[in-house]
């Protein structure tokens, strides 16, 4: 295989045949994990599927066993002492999820993520932080090593602007705002909560590339 295609594509994308510009319609549009936690298969079946968001989800509930294995095995990946407690966050997430309680992994996964998309995106905390946030994942993917922002991309769809209290009507996508200030269990479906566990893998996972990225780095300015 082409040293270049694995550079710019994330090894769960192998095999899939979904052209790059699908896989950022599923993350931005749909709001999909596609980078680390979604098998081809799964990926195939996905763009594949009619536009609807709800069979996208159907998509990603039939899927569930292979989403939930392919987790595990990233998850087992991240070993990096700086993140040991975001990894310990994403173990109860998988544990509650393979337990049957979707929701409870769910409300997990998304109060888990928000520091560690901080540190990913260089936001800081404070006012215009979530739209900024979803401008993060509004990017154009980078034309030398796009696969980092496939991993943003889904932040585009999880901070869609939404206040309850302006009576504005529940995204349909899943949204961190509905479920930290609102959270109507409706919103919470089967495929959501996947999602949401998805998101909280690919961005731990993703944190492991960026820290064996830097270490990389330092050893090679070393033996300079």
């Amino acid at each position: 295989m082409p040293s270049f295609y694995t550079g710019v594509r994330h090894e769960n994308w192998w095999g899939s045949a979904v052209q790059l510009d699908v896989l950022l319609d599923l993350a931005k549009t749909h709001g999909i994990p596609v980078a680390w936690v979604a098998p081809a298969e799964t990926l195939s079946r996905l763009a594949a599927t009619g536009a609807d968001h709800d069979d996208k989800l159907a998509v990603l509930v039939d899927s569930e066993a292979a989403i939930q294995a392919l987790c595990r095995l990233k998850l087992d990946e991240c070993i990096d002492e700086w993140i040991a407690g975001e990894v310990e966050a994403g173990e109860k997430a998988i544990a509650a999820w393979a337990d049957g309680h979707r929701e409870a992994a769910a409300c997990l996964a998304v109060a888990g993520v928000e520091q560690m998309l901080h540190n990913l995106t260089r936001v800081p905390r404070g006012r215009g932080a979530h739209g900024k946030l979803q401008k993060a994942g509004e990017k154009k993917p980078n034309d030398y090593l796009p696969k980092h922002q496939y991993v943003l991309a889904p932040l585009n769809a999880f901070y869609t602007p939404y206040d309850p209290g302006k009576g504005n009507a529940v995204p349909t996508t899943l949204s961190r705002h509905a479920v930290v200030h609102h959270l109507p269990l409706s919103h919470l479906n089967a495929g959501h909560c996947i999602i949401a566990v998805m998101l909280l893998i690919s961005i731990i996972r993703e944190t492991q590339e960026r820290y064996d990225d830097i270490r990389d780095d330092l050893l090679m300015q070393a033996a300079d």
